[in-house]
């Protein structure tokens, strides 16, 4: 597999299916060292076994690779502390990275999402229907267009109340949060960012 050129990314984020089916598996544009955008149906996104996937729009998967060790460290951390502050507080759910979202028609599997006991949103057996309240994305070196870009966007249309990417190998945190129905951006390169969706909660810098 070939890696992905930046602009290839960017070319995905009008939303414009290629127009070409294949069979699953089929390479469209490959986007990053170990992620693709291959062409599939929704169908074929939930025929997936083990493998973590996106499912974009008709005719369009996005597969991931395994998580590096440093991901997963910092996984664990911002996960363990948010579901033992969660779940002290009795404010609903915090679910990792091999839930499903769906967003319209659109499926995601962020790396950590929260759930108020408010939230409009329904689960069925394997995923939720509706905008999480938080959502928590790790960005790796083959994931930082995609992340930054597409799932943003996508995320900032559903007007999930607070998105945060965490850019250890930059050192940065950059947070979108929907203020009086407009996003604000913040980027920090030290230091933490307190929630407002969970007062007294924060989430750190990595790096």
């Amino acid at each position: 597999m070939v890696a992905i050129q930046g602009k290839a990314v960017k070319k995905r984020a009008s939303g414009k299916s290629p127009g070409k089916k294949g069979k699953p598996g089929e390479k469209i544009h490959p986007a990053g060292e170990y992620l693709y955008f291959i062409e599939g149906t929704l169908e074929d996104f939930y025929n997936l076994d083990e493998q973590k996937a996106d499912f974009l729009e008709e005719g369009i998967l996005v597969m991931h690779s395994p998580e590096s060790v440093t991901h997963e460290r910092v996984f664990r951390q911002v996960f363990r502390s948010l579901c033992d502050f969660v779940e002290v507080k009795d404010l609903g759910e915090v679910l990792g990275s091999q839930l499903t979202i769906a967003l319209g028609k659109r499926r995601f599997a962020p790396d950590i999402i929260f759930i108020s006991k408010e939230n409009p949103g329904k689960f069925s057996e394997v995923e939720f229907f509706g905008a999480p309240d938080l959502i928590v994305e790790i960005i790796s070196k083959t994931t930082r267009p995609y992340d930054l870009k597409i799932k943003r966007e996508i995320y900032r249309e559903y007007q999930i109340k607070e998105i945060y990417f965490i850019d250890y190998l930059n050192k940065k945190l950059i947070v979108d949060a929907l203020q009086g129905g407009q996003y604000v951006s913040h980027t920090l390169s030290a230091g933490e960012f307190a929630s407002a969706v969970l007062k007294g909660f924060a989430v750190k810098c990595y790096g």
